[in-house]
């Protein structure tokens, strides 16, 4: 396949010179040759996550100043992506069977100074995951000189919102991320994680009690539009700026089945397919489902309004496009999906599972099942499990460094999830993984298919469950709010 090259940006010509000159531009790129291409294509993807990492990467640091819990070393940070960069494969100095880090961290949180062989052991370990990090773009990039799916988006100036890129804009988010972090620290020094509960009664049709969290200890949980407005900044600063392209990394399983899709039932750009969005938060991922198949008709399931309202905002880049398909938004909970049986030739969950309890994750999964047609495909995003660290050479203290996150962050469910039989869960309801997962750093990538012989079972059993909530259609939070 050929590279995925970056859009050039549109120039201020006339009507009547735009598509010859559009004409012009396709021709040259046809004819320029594949490797002076992947030389483009590499010098554009690294100039920009370089950019990117490095802006997160001042931004952690700034952040962890500002709560006053710890203060990373920026320039030792920089030394160990440089050393990542440099050596991409590190020996480790500290044997994993002998790895210490969990009792090494704890005992740091609780003041006491760190022996030089424990600070080696900790600095490793930063150094062995800022190299998962710079291997995860290497991967991306493998899979951009492939054309395995389009160069993203917001990488490229030239198609990026303006949010990321316009200095007025990125000071805003970054000065009122750092404004929040002060009440995300105090909230978190005072285990303060359910003041939402304080607000909210809960109530199953509407928002169960593991909703009403303040998750990762985040003003206002998921019900506020400042909550939508900051979360996907807060989340690039928390993983320097590699949330989107661990998300990415499940496109590959995408692509595969959509090109499958369009060689049994013709078409291209997912023309056809209805794809189902869970939980969509505030739309991010969908924009890159959408930008590798427009054509597909889309529904984006959200519980909050307020992220609901930030994913129409963020698809706002689709609409009037030639080509593109049709996105509706359902205010609704996954454990209870207003759809009917076999709806859906795809469903995508990315990072929810890791925040519901065990039999909420159950449920969601049968009607992940229930509204998937018959060899359609889920595909899965959620959280590293504990194990998976054997795929980054470093499994005891990847499983340490997972069992004291949920306590660091405010994750009531996750220790519970980083154990759970994801295979096991998912085939109980006819959902089988037929491909491997991917482990992308912190992420786990996977690909299910709704086998047909359990299509009427999976049907039946969830029959009731579906009528419990009517669905909120809308297209602003303001209008979701008075519908209540």
């Amino acid at each position: 396949m050929s590279p995925s090259m970056p859009v050039a940006p549109e120039l201020p010509l006339p009507d009547f010179l735009r598509e010859p000159f559009k004409q012009v531009a396709e021709r040259l790129e046809e004819a320029l040759p594949a490797d002076a291409k992947k030389q483009v294509l590499r010098a554009q993807y690294t100039s920009a996550v370089g950019l990117r990492l490095a802006f997160f990467l001042s931004q952690g640091v700034l952040s962890s100043r500002v709560s006053g819990s710890s203060n990373i070393d920026g320039a030792a940070a920089a030394a160990a992506i440089v050393k990542a960069v440099l050596d991409p494969e590190p020996r480790a100095r500290v044997p994993d069977a002998e790895s210490n880090l969990g009792n090494i961290v704890r005992n740091a949180a609780d003041g006491r100074a760190l022996s030089e062989a424990e600070a080696a052991e900790v600095s490793q370990f930063l150094e062995q995951h800022l190299t998962c990090i710079v291997n995860l773009f290497r991967d991306e990039l493998d899979h951009l000189e492939n054309g395995v799916y389009k160069f993203p988006y917001d990488l490229n100036p030239a198609t990026a919102p303006a949010s990321q890129w316009n200095p007025v804009d990125v000071f805003e988010l970054s000065r009122d991320t750092l404004t929040d972090q002060s009440d995300v620290s105090k909230r978190r020094d005072s285990k303060q994680g359910q003041e939402l509960l304080e607000k909210f009664a809960p109530d199953p049709e509407r928002y169960p009690a593991y909703y009403l969290q303040n998750f990762h200890y985040q003003t206002d949980g998921w019900l506020s539009s400042d909550s939508a407005r900051l979360y996907d900044f807060q989340v690039e600063t928390l993983f320097l700026g590699s949330a989107d392209t661990m998300r990415r990394q499940v496109l590959p399983y995408v692509s595969r089945y959509v090109n499958a899709f369009h060689e049994k039932n013709g078409g291209t750009n997912g023309a056809g397919m209805n794809v189902l969005d869970v939980a969509s938060g505030t739309g991010r991922f969908l924009t890159f489902l959408r930008d590798n198949w427009p054509a597909a008709n889309y529904t984006a399931l959200e519980l909050s309004p307020h992220y609901l309202e930030a994913t129409r905002v963020n698809n706002k880049r689709f609409e009037n496009v030639d080509g593109s398909g049709q996105l509706t938004l359902v205010e609704a909970n996954c454990e209870a999906m207003p759809f009917p049986d076999n709806s859906f030739d795809a469903v995508t969950n990315v990072y929810l599972f890791h925040e519901m309890p065990k039999e909420a994750r159950r449920n969601a999964a049968k009607e992940f099942a229930r509204v998937l047609k018959p060899g359609g495909k889920l595909f899965f995003v959620d959280s590293a499990q504990v194990g998976d660290g054997k795929f980054l050479g470093m499994e005891k203290a990847f499983d340490q460094a997972l069992e004291r996150f949920p306590q660091f962050n405010h994750e009531p469910y996750y220790r519970d999830y980083s154990l759970t039989d994801l295979r096991q869960l998912f085939g109980e309801f006819g959902l089988v993984a037929e491909e491997e997962p991917t482990v992308a750093w912190v992420s786990k990538c996977w690909a299910f298919t709704k086998k047909e012989a359990v299509e009427e079972a999976a049907g039946a059993e969830a029959e009731t469950a579906r009528e419990v909530v009517e669905p909120v259609m809308v297209d602003d939070a303001d209008e979701a709010a008075k519908a209540r």
